[in-house]
């Protein structure tokens, strides 16, 4: 569970206030659901939900004539309740043209169908159109349905790493205020990106981890994960000898509120290092680099539980390692796509040995 006054808690908190002030907005029977879902999902996925609900309602208004003169907070639940399994496929096939990605459609559906649930339960409604309507099961643009794994490639990674450490002829394209900007913070921003590639962290944790959840000496950092989960991950050599230095470099920053004298890691205004400011950290080096793709934080989390993989083969080791409660989120997203597993291993079978005599 996150600890009171945490990071994690703060945010939640702020992100609460957001959900609540959305479903004013909203008919009472969704500011319900939202209240029973409060005790099994997190603040985020909460907001998530709202805004899919809301998307939903506008669409039935929108499509149905005697809904057109209502505001969302009018519509009644006598108009959920004779929504059918062929209205949802209607929706679903809605979203696929409106250019949603399948984790998107999915997201909504499955948002759907446990609000349903919700409303059967409270006697709201006498069925779930969502049993009889074409569950989405994989993305149509992927004809073979595989999921490909945005990630840093072999060669980005020491690249990205060597750009914060040491810049070098790469920063020889940015300005000399840019180039001054980056040599400030080039101690934090090695540390950050070493701690986000050698755990696989998300975002939030990273912004959320306090020199207090460091443990150097047992080579751990604790990190609060969804659900208010505490978890306990290990730290590598790498990642501690990235982080000395900064630690050092830390204890000379005073924090500029109070409330951050105890983050790990502070932007240049001596605050705490919020989402975004990482997120713009990440993308400026990955820039700098030119790497294939687009890569951002979670991207560097699907890097490191790839290649975590790759290196232990071990699929448990890497859904623990990331927090995953179901093993096949894991595989689904973190275990390399055939094609690339094969050119990793394209000389593993050799049908003629090398002549070493010569």
């Amino acid at each position: 569970m996150a600890k009171p006054g945490s990071y994690r808690q703060k945010s939640d908190d702020r992100i609460d206030q957001k959900a609540f002030a959305l479903a004013a907005e909203l008919p009472s029977y969704v500011r319900s659901y939202l209240t029973a879902r409060k005790a099994n999902s997190t603040a985020r996925t909460r907001l998530s939900y709202l805004y899919d609900l809301r998307h939903f309602l506008l669409w039935l208004r929108d499509t149905t004539p005697s809904l057109m003169s209502l505001d969302p907070d009018q519509i009644p639940v006598s108009a959920l309740a004779s929504v059918t399994g062929s209205d949802i496929d209607e929706y679903m096939t809605f979203l696929w043209s409106t250019g949603n990605h399948f984790s998107g459609v999915h997201r909504k559906f499955c948002c759907l169908n446990s609000f349903y649930l919700y409303l059967i339960r409270k006697d709201l409604v006498p069925a779930n159109p969502l049993e009889k309507a074409e569950r989405p099961t994989k993305d149509p643009s992927k004809a073979s349905g595989a999921v490909h794994v945005i990630k840093l490639q072999p060669k980005e990674i020491p690249a990205l790493l060597n750009a914060a450490e040491a810049p070098g002829d790469q920063a020889l394209s940015l300005s000399k205020r840019q180039r001054g900007a980056l040599e400030k913070t080039r101690v934090r921003d090695y540390a950050l990106l070493t701690l986000l590639l050698g755990t696989g962290i998300r975002v939030s944790e990273c912004a959320g981890v306090n020199l207090s959840d460091l443990d150097l000496d047992n080579c751990i950092v604790e990190v609060d994960r969804k659900g208010n989960k505490r978890q306990k991950l290990a730290l590598s050599d790498e990642v501690i000898d990235a982080l000395l230095p900064y630690l050092e470099q830390r204890k000379t920053i005073e924090p500029a509120d109070p409330d951050d004298a105890d983050a790990l890691f502070l932007s240049v205004q001596r605050k705490r290092m919020r989402i975004q400011s990482i997120e713009n950290l990440v993308r400026k080096y990955t820039t700098l680099i030119g790497t294939k793709e687009h890569i951002t934080p979670h991207k560097l989390r699907k890097t490191y539980g790839t290649e975590l993989y790759n290196e232990t083969g071990d699929i448990f080791l890497v859904a623990q390692a990331l927090g995953h409660s179901d093993v096949n989120t894991t595989k689904q997203y973190y275990v390399e796509e055939a094609t690339e597993n094969l050119l990793r291993n394209r000389n593993a079978f050799r049908m003629r040995k090398k002549d070493t005599s010569k």
